[in-house]
């Protein structure tokens, strides 16, 4: 728990406390913590193996819209939860950990303000654990769900000529990526694509939109 001393969660705690909570899902930052990691549709199988405990704003609303909590700083202490869990199970240069320790300032900003006199959670930093007794594969390198959201928003940056090319690289590595949707209009699946070509075709948009690569010439 934050501290020792617990203070109870009656009517005027739970009312700041959902303030604090909706500011949180009324930001445009947390679309991605509003709901429960759909870890099998995003095939992370790893997902409930490193992060114990998952939380999300929707899930800790209705608890506390539901009276689970009985002291302030357990409802506290969770919504700290979702912030730790993103920064365990992404790593700190992830771009989604960014935005959550943007609404982890924005939460303790907001305790602060609505709650003065409670203490704020204390970070306690973590890291993937693997059971030691268990035998280890070699890593393989894989696309992950961060990575496939950052491509699909980078690539709608990009002028057509350029998606061309970006398609003209997909098809020569990894033809399976593509479905024909309708005649001559394909839509690529980006879980198909090989990750050599998917790090190729990152780094290729990446110099892109950020100007690095306007002279050079594409490699296919």
């Amino acid at each position: 728990m934050i501290k020792n001393t617990q203070t109870p969660l009656n009517k005027e705690e739970q009312k700041r406390l959902n303030q604090i909570v909706q500011q949180l899902i009324d930001s445009n930052d947390s679309v991605e913590f509003r709901q429960p990691v759909d870890y099998k549709r995003l095939n992370l199988p790893d997902y409930i193996q490193i992060v114990k405990r998952p939380m999300d704003l929707g899930t800790l609303q209705y608890k506390l819209n539901n009276n689970v909590y009985k002291t302030v700083e357990e409802c506290l202490d969770e919504i700290q939860l979702i912030w730790d869990n993103c920064k365990l199970y992404n790593g700190s240069t992830s771009w989604i950990t960014k935005i959550a320790e943007k609404l982890e300032r924005l939460f303790k900003k907001n305790v602060k303000n609505y709650l003065p006199l409670v203490n704020l959670p204390q970070v306690v930093p973590k890291t993937k654990e693997t059971p030691s007794d268990v035998y280890q594969e070699e890593p393989q390198e894989q696309v992950t769900y961060n990575d496939k959201v950052e491509f699909s928003n980078n690539l709608k940056q990009l002028a057509p000529e350029q998606i061309g090319l970006i398609v003209h690289m997909i098809q020569n590595t990894s033809p399976n990526a593509f479905i024909e949707i309708e005649r001559e209009k394909y839509q690529i699946i980006v879980d198909n694509i090989e990750f050599e070509a998917f790090t190729k075709c990152q780094k290729q948009i990446s110099a892109w939109i950020t100007g690095d690569d306007i002279n050079k010439k594409v490699k296919i």
